[in-house]
């Protein structure tokens, strides 16, 4: 590497961490409108602005670096879209809304970022912060996953602190820290995990600790390409498991004889995945492989719910009844390309496909903007290899 090319290195990475850094002040920002809504709703608008932050920093980098799967990702899914509106199949109620979010995400994915383990540090700690004042200043009767086990009737239901925010991202964090070697944040994000109440965050952290305790024994999955057949391959097992879920809890329900009412254990979700399973079993060729465009799953659970809920909580099923066989199929391949970059990232993406079976954290800012940090702070795209293997460790985090 000569003089100029290491001038001109450095000068972009700067660059990019300066865009991180005001990016992750945004996201706090827009953090705390999320936790406080009441207080401090306005606030929450500001993670829109992460990706604009992001892209437009490519422009005044002198030598611009995308990672092309998630260019790919964007610019198939706008065509997608596009396809959906030529065929007129489009409920435009919720159509805008969906575009717009899924684009915005996938454009975070797009600027091959420079971030040090220190940005990282620095939301989950704002989160961590956020979550305790909310958990102080809330009135709850105390940890719900506890309660939910001690009740051992199989109900969702609980007044135990139920947090969306930190309840969904906390096994992600969880899983990325344990798998870099930082001990204090992994255990303060296992507390958050059990504090935040979501069943299925809890099979999530499960899944990811899992996979890092297999993977790191097989030699292979050193290798780039053995790690994205390897996630290809547990991504799309997730995703039939979580197309067949409503099938796989009807089953489990009648064969345990359990008493609860199935719907006081999905909260509502059993109905909306029954009815968009009986539409995508009986829609056209066309619709299957296309499906129905953004919005579409959005507009039935609002009508199956009898307007209680306006996503389905199942982002796979989601998936599929709004972009077919294709669009599925394009997530899917995109989340294998994007995540294989190293082993952290393959871990967060299986903990993160099983907490897309039961809610809708795709269409989620706050939720998808850290994870794309983390897989930038453990990539070397855009970086010489040296130093990109350095970056972990000289950012604070062991190997």
């Amino acid at each position: 590497m000569n003089i100029a090319t290491t001038g001109t290195y450095f000068g972009d990475r700067a660059v990019s961490r300066l865009a991180v850094s005001v990016a992750t002040v945004a996201y706090l920002v827009g953090y705390l409108g999320y936790g406080f809504r009441e207080q401090l709703d306005p606030a929450r608008y500001f993670v829109y602005v992460i990706p604009g932050i992001l892209v437009g920093s490519l422009l005044l980098q002198s030598t611009p670096k995308i990672n092309e799967p998630a260019a790919g990702y964007v610019i198939s899914y706008l065509t997608l879209t596009f396809v959906a509106c030529l065929a007129g199949i489009v409920d435009m109620g919720f159509f805008w809304n969906d575009v717009i979010i899924m684009t915005f995400i996938g454009l975070c994915f797009v600027p091959s970022i420079y971030v040090g383990a220190d940005q990282i540090r620095t939301i989950f700690l704002g989160s961590l912060a956020c979550f305790l004042l909310k958990w102080l200043l809330t009135d709850h009767s105390g940890i719900r996953i506890l309660e939910l086990l001690a009740a051992g009737t199989g109900s969702g239901l609980g007044s135990g602190y139920d947090d969306h925010q930190g309840g969904l991202l906390s096994p992600i964090y969880a899983v990325f820290f344990y798998a870099v070697g930082a001990k204090i944040q992994f255990v303060l994000a296992l507390i958050l995990t059990v504090l935040g109440g979501k069943r299925v965050a809890i099979l999530a952290l499960v899944i990811g600790l899992a996979s890092i305790f297999f993977f790191r024994r097989i030699g292979a999955f050193e290798r780039r390409r053995d790690r994205f057949f390897a996630l290809l391959v547990g991504l799309a097992t997730i995703n039939i498991v979580a197309l067949n879920l409503d099938d796989i809890i009807r089953y489990v329900h009648g064969a345990l004889d359990i008493r609860v009412h199935i719907e006081t254990i999905m909260l509502g979700r059993y109905k909306i995945a029954s009815e968009m399973v009986r539409v995508i079993e009986n829609r056209s060729l066309f619709e299957s492989l296309f499906g129905f465009g953004p919005g579409s799953a959005n507009a039935l659970a609002w009508v199956a719910s009898a307007g209680s809920l306006d996503l389905p909580h199942n982002d796979w099923l989601k998936l599929l009844y709004n972009h077919g066989i294709v669009g599925s199929m394009m997530f899917t391949l995109f989340m294998a390309l994007v995540f294989s970059s190293s082993m952290p990232a393959l871990v967060i993406a299986l903990a993160s496909a099983v907490i897309m079976s039961t809610d809708n954290v795709i269409v989620y800012l706050y939720y998808q903007f850290p994870m794309a940090m983390m897989v930038a702070c453990c990539s070397s795209q855009g970086s010489p290899r040296q130093e990109a293997a350095q970056i972990p460790h000289s950012a604070g985090v062991a190997k």
